[in-house]
């Protein structure tokens, strides 16, 4: 896709979105309470303990910590949902994690192999081009955030290391033009816009309900000519991600990715502790994957997604538990601002150790029906 035509694309996105916001808040003034937003969602099969006393008491202060919607899925079956389900948020860093995803489908298409460089693809940032090196680059390592490309990146505001201190694949750092550039490769082997295979390749076949191809936007600084991709998704429809994720590939009996993969994806390429210690809480997660974070809390291995604000995805690939997380940052920069100004971000901690809270419920609940002749 040209520069020019994706710009354009961006300007009239942002001008779109913040339309509809101010229509939006113009229907609250009025006092308009409908709402034409598809169930999403909730036409998922409740699972027994669908809203249980003991899970609404676990659940209650989840708004004092800051979530905005609040979703709880086992076997593709509900638990619990609450709050903004079906606005479409910025999913921040989240939009990595879909990456993978997507890499996966690419990949088994056969559109793209883990091994080839940057080179080979015939892929530069044409504002500070790489060198031979940083060009021997493969996809393995922007998934693995291995490139030893230490350029300037959009929507990186955190110190890099020095240019050339590593060689592709020798050492992690969580570094967006590696993040940034997976979404321009995608796009050019694929033959259409991002927003476009989101919709063919996810929403369509999982049954997304809010999710269009408009919904993603691309920004870009001085410095680099690698764009960075934006993805705005309701909680509803990132559940149906997560539970793709969870069930190894396969969604309400249909396999979208293969198990190998989703396999490969979530198991630690890396350990995130050698990442800067102020970024993800103080060294939160213990590994990454491909463009999954993975955190052992409590003995059980976790697969994780995170975004800025609060947008989390939670996995318990043993007991299948999934828990989704939203914060609603904005739909552009004024109302990022004003978000930064209110304040917060969702409580992290608290979100994990409610999970671990209904997750220990829900074990003990299946140990005690099985303990029963």
């Amino acid at each position: 896709m040209k520069a020019q035509t994706v710009k354009t694309q961006f300007s009239h996105s942002i001008l779109n979105r913040m339309t509809i916001c101010s229509a939006w808040s113009l229907g609250l003034m009025l006092g308009c309470a409908t709402s034409v937003a598809p169930p999403g969602i909730e036409e998922l099969p409740r699972s027994p303990y669908w809203n249980a006393p003991e899970v609404l008491e676990l659940t209650r202060h989840a708004e004092e910590h800051r979530s905005d919607a609040l979703i709880i899925v086992q076997d593709e079956q509900l638990i619990y949902r609450a709050g903004q389900t079906v606005e479409k948020i910025n999913t921040h860093s989240v939009r990595k994690s879909i990456m993978a995803v997507l890499y996966g489908i690419a990949i088994e298409k056969g559109l793209l192999n883990l091994g080839d460089t940057l080179e080979g693809l015939g892929y530069d940032d044409l504002e500070t081009p790489l060198t031979s090196i940083e060009k021997q680059a493969t996809i393995r390592d922007l998934l693995t955030s291995r490139s030893g490309i230490y350029i300037d990146a959009s929507g990186q505001n955190w110190q890099r290391p020095q240019r050339h201190s590593s060689k592709p694949g020798e050492s992690f750092f969580y570094n967006n033009w590696g993040f940034n550039a997976l979404g321009e490769i995608l796009e050019r082997k694929a033959g259409m816009p991002l927003g476009e295979i989101i919709v063919e390749w996810l929403a369509k076949p999982l049954g997304m309900q809010h999710f269009t191809g408009n919904d993603v936007d691309w920004d870009n600084i001085d410095g680099s000519s690698v764009k960075q991709y934006v993805i705005y998704m309701s909680a509803d429809d990132l559940t149906r991600v997560a539970l793709l994720v969870a069930n190894d590939g396969v969604y309400q009996g249909k396999r979208l990715v293969s198990a190998n993969w989703i396999r490969e994806m979530t198991t630690a390429h890396s350990s995130a502790e050698t990442d800067a210690k102020k970024l993800f809480g103080g060294g939160f997660f213990d590994g990454y994957g491909y463009l999954w974070w993975t955190r052992y809390q409590h003995g059980r291995r976790l697969i994780c997604a995170d975004g800025w604000g609060g947008q989390y995805i939670i996995i318990d690939p043993e007991t299948r538990l999934v828990l989704i997380n939203r914060r609603n940052t904005g739909t552009h920069l004024l109302a990022q601002g004003w978000f930064l100004w209110r304040g917060e971000e969702t409580d992290r901690p608290y979100i994990y150790q409610l999970f671990e809270n209904i997750n220990q419920l829900l074990r003990a609940k299946e140990a005690s029906s099985a303990s029963v002749p």
